[in-house]
């Protein structure tokens, strides 16, 4: 089954009912979920947030994904980050038209905390002296007690997840967790919508059939109305 306008309608119908139906909510009444690096706090995140899926499009990786409703009204339609994607890359911040993700630099941000298993890390059990996770912090947020043994220092570290890729146990005796995460104020003045996206483009620019039938395919497969397959026939 190819995509049909009754997907873009359910597509459309859905988003619709959504935003009307955010006025009548309190941001309270949104579920925790894991942000974009740079967010605001979630209260004023949601306020500024206009669900535009500009940081969606730009991730590079697909760390970004649209909330479902299951998250709360509030939170349907923005973006959640799976953390243990995001590569730093910067692009969601330098994209966002609104200031709902603020424009900090990469030593600011920080989306979660490496914590070691000692029961499992090679070094802590005595198997070999494994230094692996210490070499793959840039940030030195990982030191060796006694030149030995690794230990996570929370201030410095960011949460980018590099010791856990590079860990060589398994299951990993290092992971990321999203905690201790920064979050930030928004800014004495609102910040005006950009003209211009991540790539340049002035909006308006590219056919807006072309631009319109990729949002409807992009929200279909996020919110699985649509398969992959189904696109392709």
């Amino acid at each position: 089954m190819g995509f049909s306008r009754r997907d873009a309608l359910h597509i459309l119908i859905s988003g619709a009912v959504s935003t009307a139906v955010f006025t009548f909510f309190k941001v309270s009444g949104a579920k925790a979920v894991p942000r974009p690096p740079g967010s605001l706090i979630e209260p004023e995140f949601l306020k500024y947030c206009t669900r535009c899926y500009q940081c969606i499009d730009v991730c590079p990786v697909d760390a970004l994904i649209p909330a479902g409703i299951s998250g709360g009204i509030p939170n349907f339609g923005t973006p959640v980050l799976e953390w243990k994607k995001c590569i730093f890359c910067m692009a969601c911040i330098r994209t966002c038209p609104t200031g709902a993700i603020k424009k900090i630099s990469r030593d600011d941000i920080k989306i979660g905390n490496a914590v070691i298993n000692r029961t499992t890390c090679l070094t802590w059990t005595g198997q070999s002296k494994c230094t692996v996770c210490y070499d793959a912090c840039r940030y030195d947020a990982i030191t060796l007690e006694n030149e030995i043994y690794p230990i996570v220092l929370d201030d410095p570290c960011t949460g980018c997840n590099a010791c856990e890729r590079k860990c060589p146990t398994n299951p990993k005796s290092i992971v990321v967790n999203y905690e201790k995460v920064k979050r930030f104020l928004p800014p004495e003045q609102r910040v005006a919508m950009r003209l211009e996206d991540e790539t340049g483009k002035k909006h308006g620019e590219e056919d807006f059939k072309t631009w319109f039938m990729e949002r409807i395919k992009k929200l279909g497969r996020s919110y699985g109305i649509m398969k992959e397959e189904e696109e392709e026939e």
